[in-house]
């Protein structure tokens, strides 16, 4: 190799570095905003936006397949997510599907909807488990009186095993809820929607709810023994 070819890719090295170092400096990092009966809620500025995003975290002895079942039961949306007036199939199954979400909001600001897309995917090696909602430009569902669609919404649940036996639970989201909103309302809906949520989880998982269910596209972590 020259003394040329030496010295560009030495260039291209250190440009590589500086951008990189660069980006890490450019990312928020998260600012603790609640922390209460095992669940951490975070949140930081996202780029682009007036609206910060939200990350909440917990863990609970559950399996996968029990987790999906609780985010993806039709009963959800009462017993789970939180502000949630209507959760609809529109098309699709467990594993990808398109959704219909409306959300309550206090008076007087109007609920808001949308149509998103929900899939989920697992790593084969780690097991980690990810359902990912995205907002759809779709007409598919009419936006009723009184109700406004938000702008965009982009989430992700995180299932995740840990070395422990349990899965720790991550819901992290970025939304905009188009229209109107007080400030007050925004601050309230970055920390509530992530802490009652999974606040929910953990009940549910403690009663019980969908313990015995099983996916076949999902693999469980294999539980060695202590003893």
């Amino acid at each position: 190799m020259t003394k040329k070819q030496i010295l560009t890719l030495t260039l291209v090295g250190v440009s590589i570095l500086s951008n990189l170092s660069t980006l890490i400096a450019q990312t928020p990092e998260w600012s603790e905003s609640k922390r209460k009966k095992g669940i951490q809620v975070l949140t930081r500025p996202f780029a682009g936006s007036n609206l910060d995003e939200f990350l909440g975290r917990t863990e609970v002895d559950a399996s996968i397949s029990q987790i999906v079942a609780l985010l993806t039961d039709s009963a959800s949306c009462k017993n789970l997510y939180h502000q949630c007036k209507e959760l609809t199939l529109l098309s699709g199954t467990e594993k990808k599907s398109v959704m219909y979400l409306r959300n309550g909001a206090p008076w007087p600001v109007n609920d808001r909807d949308l149509i998103m897309d929900r899939g989920f995917e697992q790593n084969e090696k780690t097991l980690a488990t990810v359902m990912k909602i995205k907002r759809l430009d779709s007409n598919a569902r009419p936006v009723p009186s009184g109700v406004t669609r938000m702008e965009n919404f982009e989430g992700v649940w995180r299932i995740i095993p840990l070395a422990n036996g349990k899965l720790k639970i991550e819901y992290q989201a970025h939304f905009e809820p188009g229209g109107s909103v007080p400030q007050s309302v925004i601050n309230l809906v970055l920390t509530d929607t992530p802490y009652e949520s999974l606040l929910n989880i953990q009940k549910l998982v403690e009663e019980g709810k969908h313990k015995d269910t099983k996916f076949d596209w999902i693999k469980e972590p294999t539980k060695t023994n202590s003893n």
